[in-house]
């Protein structure tokens, strides 16, 4: 009965004119930049720049690799990063400048 649920869903999204739902793969920009943003993070608490607890770094994670996807230019993909650094609640404490986390994201942007 649920290939039957799944045939009328497809029906209902051709005659309505709904495009199929997107799948969930990363493209290979998404997942460059994950990376990327990974190590970035795990630099910027090593440095002390930023404190977060260990709980709290997978869903940091996500939401800066989020914004960053977001972004609407590259140009200003760098400026999003820290202001969600800077404003996130799962950030404990800032301890670098909006210019010294720019300058230490610089380099991972970078090699994307």
């Amino acid at each position: 009965m649920s290939g039957d649920s799944e045939i009328d869903l497809k029906s209902l999204r051709g005659i309505l004119g709904l495009a199929e739902p997107e799948t969930s793969e990363p493209t290979p920009f998404a997942q460059s930049l994950t990376t990327a943003l990974a190590k970035a993070l795990a630099s910027l608490r090593a440095e002390g720049m930023i404190e977060v607890e260990d709980a709290n770094v997978e869903g940091l994670a996500t939401e800066v690799i989020n914004a960053a996807l977001e972004s609407s230019s590259l140009k200003r993909l760098l400026q999003r990063i820290v202001k969600v650094l800077i404003s996130s609640d799962l950030v404990e404490e800032v301890y670098g400048t909006d210019e010294e986390i720019s300058a230490a994201l610089r380099p991972f942007l970078d090699a994307i």
